[in-house]
């Protein structure tokens, strides 16, 4: 039984909704742990929610991944608990933000309508569901309930559509694009360490996005350039990533999340 429950939210710290969806989850199940991923997804950003909690995945499988950042909380998309193939659970409503998280778990294998009244709501608030019932999901599972006892089964395909796409070979090839830059200017694109998986080691890799078109090498880490140069990694996300050894390739290379690539790997 996993009882690590990993948080990603844009509730921020200046207001109650986290400590107060941590206080739910003690109170329902005791022995669980959380870990708070991330809170400071920028307001209503899918996009950024979806990648840090694909992230989160990559590092920590075994953990149950509750990601609230749900713009539409009280209308009619549903509350979901997602399996996936490697037994990653995935909790958060449905909006897309947890597919990619799934993908790098092997995708889903079991999809789930969570049913309020099945964790003892007479109705949840219709603008805190995160409360009432997303985060006494997570505890019901850190506790060992079965996804099967929180509600109904779906079909994975009926599910919101994901915020990006993974990437796609094209011959020699891939077609990707920016995730999401970190805090350093270091930009995610979405060919995963999976994806390489495929490739041969490569000395440098080709990027093309916008009209620029550069070789940069493909090194172990952030240092292994000189300072100010440019270097393409896998970095703790699970990402191909576009860094810059002390400086932002977000802002020199002007790319924003959604920037279309091309790469290919020499």
């Amino acid at each position: 039984m996993q009882s690590i429950i990993c948080f990603t939210s844009d509730f921020g710290m200046g207001d109650t909704w986290v400590g107060i969806c941590h206080a739910v989850i003690y109170k329902a199940c005791p022995q669980a742990r959380v870990v708070d991923l991330a809170h400071d997804v920028p307001p209503y950003d899918i996009r950024k929610a979806a990648a840090v909690a694909a992230a989160g995945v990559w590092q920590l499988p075994d953990a149950i991944h509750l990601v609230v950042v749900d713009p539409g909380v009280g209308g009619p998309r549903k509350d979901l608990c997602l399996v996936t193939s490697t037994g990653t659970m995935l909790v958060g409503p449905d909006n897309g933000v947890l597919l990619p998280a799934s993908w790098r778990a092997g995708g889903i294998a079991e999809a789930y309508a969570i049913q309020p009244e099945v964790l003892k709501f007479e109705g949840p608030l219709a603008t805190f569901h995160a409360r009432d019932v997303l985060a006494p999901a997570a505890a019901a599972l850190a506790c060992g309930v079965e996804p099967l006892a929180l509600g109904m089964r779906i079909d994975p395909e009926t599910l919101a559509p994901p915020p990006f796409l993974p990437a796609q070979r094209e011959g020699d090839a891939f077609v990707a694009e920016a995730v999401d830059a970190d805090r350093f200017g270091s930009v995610r694109i979405s060919v995963s360490s999976a994806d390489l998986q495929f490739v041969d080691v490569p000395e440098e890799v080709e990027m093309s996005f916008g009209h620029t078109v550069m070789t940069v090498p493909f090194r172990r880490t952030f240092s292994d350039v000189g300072e100010g140069e440019p270097v393409a990694l896998v970095d703790s996300s699970g990402w191909l990533t576009l860094a810059v050894f002390k400086g932002s390739a977000a802002e020199r290379y002007g790319i924003e999340p959604g920037t279309a690539f091309r790469i290919r790997f020499r």
